[in-house]
């Protein structure tokens, strides 16, 4: 009963986006449907929209978000995201390539929302060419996911090293056929099917070197911060952010537009309506009920590794919430002695799915609004890649 609840929340979430609705509105009308839905009384739900909305993660996440954005908005608006596609084309002979490439580059930041940094490159790579917004948008959010089974830097391998008393090492040894997978998927059927794209810009070395230099050293800083100096993303970004506006000394015209393009009441009301939602949904013990219905009918373990990770990550959108809420409860199937890293391998490659194709993730969301494109049209550019990603876990346990 709890899974068809499930199923049904989801689909009133998508159908209210279908009519319009801004996903921020659909997703705070979801978590009202979510708590009666799931019997909890008012004063129960009225406790978690509270919860949900004052936690400090969510204010964090608010902060990291409204960087991220405002620095998109700043390379789009100054002509640095110009510059870095065009050396990145220059470099590679190839605007197919670069459409590829940077939003991996911008992937090596773990941060909610980095899709919104490479979508403003994603889109100037594009430029005079008819490729639509909706193929744009699932060539951004595909490419940008592609490292994250492998990047140790990421929180959910950090997080599953962690729970599992393993190496991050062993981890990405046993995942990176899924990693080989949706770099060959993206290529076979977001990037291949749009045909050669040649570019025909042509600097120096030295050029190029300086125009990706100039546009990224702001997100590279970031990570520098946090990676060797302890720093939090929600202040690494924002002090990157202010350096950023420092060195650069943009105009006030384009300070002002970048701020009009970045701060807006769509970006912000989806935020706290996500980490609302999943409050509700973690207080009205959702994901246990549905976890428990599969055990009460007897199936298989496999199925609960591979069921329970995908329903957090579909209901959450974020990988952080799959290992840290799924991966506890699976330990008596993930190390029944000692880890099994094919099911470890798996238990991930199931909440990655769920991940990329929840309609609260972050990346995902934004990446559409950027292109101005719903998320069913962005859906069916994935289904193939999704398949690829797959297989190579499969071919992981065959061989």
């Amino acid at each position: 009963m709890a899974s068809l609840k499930l199923i049904l929340l989801f689909g009133i979430i998508l159908t209210l986006t279908r009519l319009k609705i801004k996903i921020g509105f659909s997703i705070a009308i979801g978590s009202v449907i979510a708590g009666l839905m799931f019997s909890m009384s008012i004063g129960q739900l009225a406790d978690s929209v509270w919860q949900g909305f004052s936690a400090r993660e969510t204010w964090e996440l608010f902060v990291i978000l409204m960087a991220v954005t405002l620095i998109g908005s700043l390379l789009k608006e100054s002509g640095l995201a110009s510059g870095l596609t065009g050396a990145v084309e220059s470099l590679l002979h190839s605007k197919r390539a670069s459409m590829a490439i940077l939003p991996a580059l911008i992937g090596l930041l773990p941060m909610p929302g980095g899709a919104l940094l490479s979508a403003p490159l994603v889109d100037e790579s594009s430029f005079r060419t008819n490729i639509p917004n909706r193929r744009l948008a699932a060539i951004n959010y595909w490419f940008r996911h592609v490292l994250e089974y492998i990047w140790p830097l990421y929180p959910g391998i950090i997080l599953s090293a962690s729970i599992l008393e393993i190496d991050a090492s062993e981890i990405v040894r046993a995942q990176w056929p899924m990693s080989v997978g949706m770099i060959l998927g993206g290529i076979a059927f977001l990037l291949i099917p749009l045909g050669k794209l040649v570019s025909k810009t042509s600097n120096s070395v030295l050029h190029n070197g300086k125009a990706v230099f100039m546009a990224l050293w702001p997100i590279f800083l970031a990570v520098v911060l946090s990676l060797f100096c302890g720093v939090d993303l929600y202040i690494s970004v924002p002090v990157s952010l202010l350096l950023f506006l420092i060195v650069s000394r943009f105009s006030s015209a384009v300070i002002k537009e970048s701020l009009k393009q970045s701060v807006t009441l769509e970006y912000t009301s989806f935020v706290f309506a996500v980490m609302i939602f999943k409050q509700v949904l973690i207080d009205s013990n959702a994901a246990l009920q549905v976890a428990g219905e599969i055990t009460a009918a007897g199936i298989d373990p496999i199925w609960v590794i591979i069921f329970l990770p995908f329903v957090i990550g579909l209901i959450s959108g974020a990988t952080p919430a799959f290992v840290s809420l799924a991966y506890p409860a699976l330990l008596p199937f993930l190390r029944p002695d000692d880890v099994d890293l094919l099911r470890a391998a798996t238990a991930y490659t199931a909440g990655f799915l769920g991940v990329l194709l929840s309609p609260l993730h972050f990346c995902l969301v934004l990446t559409a609004s950027y292109f101005k494109t719903r998320l069913s049209r962005v859906y069916v550019y994935l289904i193939a890649p999704l398949a690829v990603m797959v297989l190579g876990l499969v071919l992981k346990a065959l061989f």
